[in-house]
């Protein structure tokens, strides 16, 4: 398997690894108050703690999926892909919303998903000792007065944040290419047009490969995270560096794969 390099992946690299030390180097968050805390305070600190781990995952996925891209491995790529953009459509959401209503939404999808686990083993499927005691703990965690507020599926999310309806449509087609689809399939089958036969490869068909994507998703996330945390007005100028140094390397691309 050869390694796959590109013009302008220095500069991809490079972004996300700055993007990396302007996370390391983030301002203390203000601190929290002392006293008394009601769920609601819980919940302002909660959320930035959901929202810290979504961006750690968005960041250490988006580094994973350009060592693979490097290893020729870019079209297996899709499950991190889809990931990648989900969780940073999750932390713009979270930003529309307030913090209680944030929180007790992911309390509650936590708890239905652990019910479909509670449900299976009801089934038959077996689950190791003392796993159901901290099953029932965890789901313990969500609000009973809150039942109402879902966390919604992606496409109901729509209605609430319609300016991220484009990163809906690639999450979409990188779900066809996470799952066992045809879609899934194509990239190693090379159908004979003129007779009923085929060609099967080892190696996929390559993908285009969009170099701005994953720089964007970082600096949605990023930005995401310091408004929840309160800590936005201090980075204002870094990061209007660095999305002006994606936007240059977007249209680079755009620039030299298009007409004439």
């Amino acid at each position: 398997m050869t390694t796959t390099k590109s013009p302008g992946d220095g500069e991809e690299d490079k972004i996300l690894a700055d993007f990396r030390t302007l996370i390391e180097k983030l301002p203390p968050l203000p601190p929290t108050p002392l006293g008394e805390w009601n769920r609601d305070d819980e919940a302002a600190v909660r959320a930035v703690g959901i929202a810290w781990g979504w961006l750690m995952r968005t960041l250490r996925t988006a580094e994973a999926i350009r060592l693979l891209e490097q290893r020729g491995l870019g079209v297996e790529c899709a499950p991190l892909r889809r990931s990648v953009v989900e969780h940073v459509i999750r932390l713009h959401w979270a930003t529309t919303v307030d913090t209680r209503r944030f929180v007790e939404a992911a309390l509650n999808k936590r708890k239905h998903s652990l019910g479909n686990v509670t449900l299976a083993a009801e089934a038959g499927t077996p689950l190791p000792d003392r796993a159901l005691d901290i099953i029932e703990l965890l789901k313990s965690e969500a609000d009973p007065g809150s039942d109402s507020v879902s966390f919604k599926d992606l496409k109901s999310l729509m209605n609430d944040i319609p300016d991220y309806h484009i990163l809906f449509q690639i999450w979409l087609t990188d779900t066809q290419e996470s799952h066992a689809t045809l879609t899934s399939s194509e990239a190693y089958v090379e159908f004979d047009p003129d007779e009923p036969g085929m060609h099967l490869h080892m190696e996929p068909t390559p993908h285009n490969h969009f170099r701005a994507m994953l720089p964007s998703m970082v600096l949605l996330g990023t930005e995401a995270f310091v408004y929840l945390a309160g800590i936005a007005d201090q980075l204002t100028e870094p990061l209007a560096d660095i999305r002006d140094r994606v936007t240059q390397l977007g249209t680079a691309q755009n620039s030299a794969t298009g007409p004439g």
